[in-house]
């Protein structure tokens, strides 16, 4: 039989279309039981609450995948047609009497009545459609296929959620441990990769020591006859390191510094003996002492990881606790140091997870990397108080360098041999011991511009000057009105005052100047290089004071 006959066109017609039947009437029923089952479980996640339905977008996300499972499953499984039951199909709707069947089936017969079924066939294909042969009813059944899914839609929107056996909320519990728990996984990874980082750059490009080199260059820079210019590049470096030490303490240290025996007594502080002992090391830039207390921390959880017994666990549990406490205790009173202190409280709340037994693997390993975050913070400490140190002893040394300087004993010429600033110093101080110089400033700070030969304890003496000078200056008096304003001196000249008034009034301010000076060396972050200066100012006031009553 001929491809382009009518017969033929019309009976591959017909298989398509009764192909594309059986695939739709396999999707309905497929439809129909996987809503029903979705239906199912539905009511039972909601009414007994014996497993938790996924949130409300993973479950309208699972809903809309059932027509796509349904349809592919529907073309995998629906039964497929063959030609001669179109042929029979063709047959029946025609009232042909198999004359279709038999010319589908001519192919693997033989005769000699083929050309007279094929002529008989064509004759009657003439004028016959598809839809004729196999009509669509769809209509009928489609309403079900609407109503089902809606009904199953309405579920999911409105069916309220019941917990008669306590799993739902055991069930978000957990979730929310999981979420809580990667959630601090993922900060303190992000954190330790940038800690890292920053410790690796601070190798490669340290300031402190740039700044050390620099000031080495500049103190081989100076010479004996050039006392003014020798004091201006000493005052630039002195201003720069004293930026660079302000910027290290508060960004790394803060509090730390600040923290003495003394002040702990002060406020009332009853700080324990290990608390203490650490923030002392601390101080002296050294972190070992607490670097073994967290490594033992790792292997003490280490250790919980592996135990079994409850009771051993719960002892262990509590001392782990408890060492984390002190550790906090420094970051946060001590320390002020933000970052370590959220490594140990994250470790802390780790560990409280870990109390979980479908969590407790993943806890233990998330709490062990907070604690080596931690390491790494505090060696972030350890190293912003060892640069702090590095660069108090610079400033001293530019101190004892303005001395030398203003004896015009300061020659860079004698630092060839010099490596470390220990040597610049001790060269210092032997110039100085050599010409009895104490330990007095001949050059002060006014308004951030130093001067030389001021007033002052000591030597002092006056400024060299030389008055063949010719400059501007002009005697003028001002002109401007006399106004209202603050009193800055009140003198009274008639009659005698009560005895012992002036010095009563001369404590009190001496008292009230010096106390808000040691409140500014508190408070203000005055590198230690000028406390002591400080200290013999107020010291030599006294000593002045105890003479004039006298």
């Amino acid at each position: 039989m001929s491809e382009a006959s009518l017969t033929s066109r019309l009976l591959k017609n017909v298989l398509q279309r009764m192909q594309f039947a059986a695939v739709g009437r396999s999707f309905y029923w497929t439809f129909l039981v996987f809503c029903s089952l979705f239906a199912a479980v539905l009511l039972a996640a909601r009414f007994t609450g014996l497993f938790a339905m996924p949130a409300a977008s993973e479950t309208w996300l699972a809903f809309s995948a059932v027509p796509i499972v349904a349809g592919m499953l529907a073309f995998l499984v629906h039964r497929r047609p063959t030609l001669p039951d179109a042929a029979r199909l063709v047959d029946r709707a025609m009232g042909a009497k198999d004359l279709y069947l038999t010319v589908s089936l001519l192919e693997t017969s033989a005769g000699a009545y083929q050309p007279l079924v094929i002529q008989s066939a064509e004759a009657r294909s003439a004028g016959v459609t598809v839809d004729r042969v196999l009509p669509f009813t769809w209509q009928q059944q489609f309403w079900h296929a609407v109503w089902v899914p809606g009904l199953v839609a309405l579920g999911v929107l409105f069916l309220p959620q019941f917990d008669p056996f306590g799993k739902v909320a055991a069930a978000k519990l957990n979730e929310k441990r999981n979420e809580r728990l990667a959630d601090g996984k993922k900060a303190t990874e992000l954190r330790l990769e940038e800690v890292k980082r920053q410790n690796e750059e601070h190798e490669e490009n340290n300031a402190t020591d740039a700044a050390i080199e620099e000031l080495k260059l500049t103190f081989n820079k100076m010479k004996a006859d050039q006392k003014l210019e020798n004091l201006k590049m000493l005052s630039s470096e002195q201003k720069d390191i004293g930026k660079l030490w302000r910027q290290i303490s508060s960004e790394k240290l803060k509090d730390l510094m600040k923290s003495s025996a003394s002040s702990d007594q002060q406020f009332g502080a009853n700080q324990d003996e290990k608390l203490q002992k650490w923030v002392k090391e601390l101080q002296d830039g050294d972190a070992g002492g607490v670097q073994n207390e967290l490594k033992e921390l790792k292997e003490q959880l280490q250790q919980l990881a592996a135990t079994k017994d409850p009771v051993k666990r719960a002892e262990l549990m509590q001392e782990l606790k408890e060492r984390l406490q002190n550790l906090d205790k420094l970051a946060h009173d001590k320390l002020n140091n933000e970052q370590l202190a959220t490594a140990l409280e994250r470790a802390m709340q780790q560990m409280d997870l870990a109390e979980n037994k479908d969590l407790q693997q993943e806890a233990m390993q998330a709490a062990l990397q907070s604690l080596e975050l931690s390491e790494q913070e505090l060696e972030q400490v350890e190293q912003a108080v060892k640069d702090m140190k590095e660069l108090e002893e610079a400033l001293k040394t530019i101190q004892q360098a303005k001395k030398v300087n203003d004896q015009e004993k300061l020659d860079g010429g004698k630092c060839e041999k010099c490596k470390t600033l220990a040597d610049y110093e001790a060269m210092y101080a032997e110039m100085m011991a050599g010409s009895g110089e104490n330990d007095s400033d001949d050059v002060q700070e006014k308004d951030g511009q130093f001067v030389d030969g001021g007033p002052g304890f000591g030597k002092g003496g006056e400024a060299a000057e030389d008055d063949s000078v010719e400059t501007g200056f002009k005697s003028e008096q001002s002109k401007s009105a006399v106004v209202a304003g603050k009193m800055l001196l009140s003198m009274q000249t008639k009659g005698e005052a009560e005895k012992g008034e002036v010095v009563r009034d001369y404590k009190q301010l001496m008292q009230s100047v010096k106390q808000g000076a040691m409140e500014a060396m508190n408070t203000e972050q005055i590198p230690p290089g000028y406390h002591e200066s400080i200290k013999s100012y107020f010291d030599s006031l006294e000593k002045t004071k105890g003479k004039a009553a006298k």
